[in-house]
């Protein structure tokens, strides 16, 4: 039988009251330990000496915003050289690369095969002057008639207008108003059919209207066409409005011709065959003109062919370099070309030549002249660039010069979306420097807003909330403490350095302490009696999440989250 003394209900209850106490006077006491070293850490970070305490200075200076990209050079101005159709190529003289000036041989050709291109345009031509014959004498109508009644309430055309154009402006020269009724809709149900209403027409003319049409949607009101002015802003009734249109409209059109005058006015009331208008410049018909323009191109076809005819090759059409070479040998292997560098020329009359049926590309020339570049520009920035900008434009290959280029084009018109950004692109055109290749990479800076003789303060220096802005301007050295918040009024910044346009003035000093990370995380800026801005980012969280299990007494109080587990019965 055990000596030990069985403990009763009572002191097994005190005990564990005791066992409880003392946890808690440890869980107090680690609580104590932790605020005490967290204080000392806080000051240990956040003492304001010269460390960390910074002063600035408003300073007078220029201040710019720029919007930058970078992306590959592109050649500018390579011109391509082209194969009449139905010529033959008997040799190419030159090669990728290769340096060539204006008037260089660049690919000889078959005489005979030029003679029958020749033919062939000569007979082109014939063709399009016997269709130039037949319709030289076509002429548009000399006078624009209507042949129905009607009152004309709206003329697009004045003397001197090209017909084509007012068509393309209008959709109609004239318009006429055929049953004498103007109209109105109203998005109104408060009307019945055949209602009688008053209409008030901008200059305060009164006309009597008849309801014609009433839906759940919309009611329409005629009025007489005498008078009323097309599309005329009127009031119905005491607060309705609409604008007034013609109820059944015809559309006076034309085609060709120059408008010589006007033979009507508006409100004018016509009969049928009456004259509307009078036209000069009519003897060209549309037909004639595209025949025309037909015979243009090929004429300056053949001033091509002659002039190849009487070369015997496809000269330089510029100086530069030769880009690329398109001309290719058949599948048949009856062209020849000659792959090495422009030398001497000797006409290889026997060799076999090859043609093409259409106009082909023989190969294209680099002028080294100009160099482009694209970038792309955010959303918010492209409506800030404009053609003709300057830009400041490097190229690290080749060293830190910085070259000077000109906005030359900004296609708005092509969007480009990623990461729920959009972004356009802007093309850059710049001299071509020594060394620049094409597809080196450029970096450009384009200056969208500046100042000069701005006043200027480092942008750590400025304190910003939702809707101001402040600074201050005094420091107290034995406490740390900084005062003097003044608000100012900000301007343009560039991430280092913003304008100050209202608040200050130059020479004026003011504090700020350094951004600095530490063990508790970001704490930037003082705010007033020393207290830096913001909370430390890593102090530790809630009560220890995990508390020794099984206390005595049997009963388990393992924690979460920090959770304090008792003694229970």
């Amino acid at each position: 039988m055990s000596s030990t003394k069985r403990l009763s209900k009572a002191e097994r209850r005190n005990r564990r009251i005791r066992i409880g106490i003392c946890v808690v006077a440890i869980v107090v006491l680690l609580l104590i330990a932790a605020v005490l070293f967290f204080q000392r850490q806080v000051r240990r970070n956040f003492a304001t000496n010269d460390q960390n305490v910074l002063s600035a200075n408003v300073s007078t200076g220029s201040i710019s915003t720029t919007v930058s990209g970078s992306g590959a050079l592109v050649s500018d101005g390579i011109t391509e050289t082209t194969i009449p159709a139905g010529v033959k190529i008997k040799k190419v003289y030159v090669e990728e690369g290769a340096p060539v000036k204006e008037g260089d041989i660049l690919a000889s050709v078959d005489a005979a095969s030029v003679l029958a291109a020749l033919s062939d345009v000569q007979q082109e031509l014939d063709a399009l002057d016997k269709q130039l014959a037949d319709v030289s004498d076509e002429e548009v109508d000399s006078t624009i008639k209507t042949f129905i009644k009607g009152r004309v309430k709206a003329i697009f055309a004045e003397e001197g207008d090209d017909v084509a154009s007012v068509m393309y402006e209008n959709g109609a020269l004239i318009l006429l108003s055929l049953d004498g009724y103007m109209a109105v809709d109203l998005q109104s149900a408060a009307y019945s059919v055949g209602d009688s209403v008053d209409v008030t027409a901008s200059d305060g003319t009164i006309y009597t209207g008849t309801v014609e049409k009433a839906t759940a949607e919309k009611t329409t009101i005629l009025i007489s066409d005498d008078g009323p002015s097309y599309q005329d802003r009127v009031t119905v009734g005491d607060s309705d409005s609409g604008t007034l249109y013609i109820h059944e409209e015809l559309k006076i059109i034309g085609y060709a011709g120059t408008v010589e005058s006007i033979k009507v006015s508006e409100n004018s009331s016509v009969s049928a065959s009456s004259k509307l208008l009078t036209l000069t410049d009519t003897s060209y018909s549309a037909n004639y003109d595209s025949i025309l323009k037909q015979r243009k191109d090929l004429e300056a076809k053949l001033q091509t062919l002659i002039k190849l005819y009487q070369n015997g090759a496809i000269l330089a059409p510029i100086s530069g370099n030769i880009d690329s070479v398109s001309y290719k040998e058949d599948s048949a292997g009856t062209g020849t070309q000659n792959a090495s560098t422009y030398g001497s020329v000797t006409a290889d009359v026997s060799a076999v030549v090859s043609s093409q049926k259409d106009e082909s590309v023989l190969l294209s020339i680099d002028p080294g002249k100009k160099m482009t570049v694209s970038i792309s520009v955010d959303e918010t920035d492209v409506l800030s660039l404009a053609v003709g900008q300057e830009v400041s434009v490097t190229v690290e290959s080749i060293g830190d010069d910085k070259y000077t280029g000109t906005v030359t084009e900004i296609d708005t018109s092509t969007a480009s979306s990623s990461g729920g950004v959009t972004t356009y692109a802007a093309t850059i055109t710049l001299d071509r420097a020594e060394k620049m290749l094409a597809g080196m990479t450029a970096s450009a800076s384009i200056v969208i807003e500046g100042r000069d003789n701005a006043l200027l303060l480092p942008d750590d220096a400025v304190r910003r909330t939702s809707s101001s802005a402040y600074v201050y301007t005094t420091h107290d050295e034995s406490t740390g403490e900084l005062g003097g918040m003044v608000e100012v009024k900000v301007g343009i910044s560039n991430g280092n350095y913003v304008e100050i346009l209202e608040g200050l003035k130059e020479g004026d000093t003011v504090y700020y302490t350094e951004p600095r990370n530490n063990g508790f995380g970001n704490f930037g800026g003082g705010m007033p009696g020393g207290m830096p801005g913001g909370m430390p980012g890593g102090m530790p969280g809630g009560m220890p999440g995990n508390m020794p299990g099984n206390m005595p007494g049997g009963r388990n109080t393992s924690g979460n989250s920090g959770g304090m587990g008792f003694p229970g019965n």
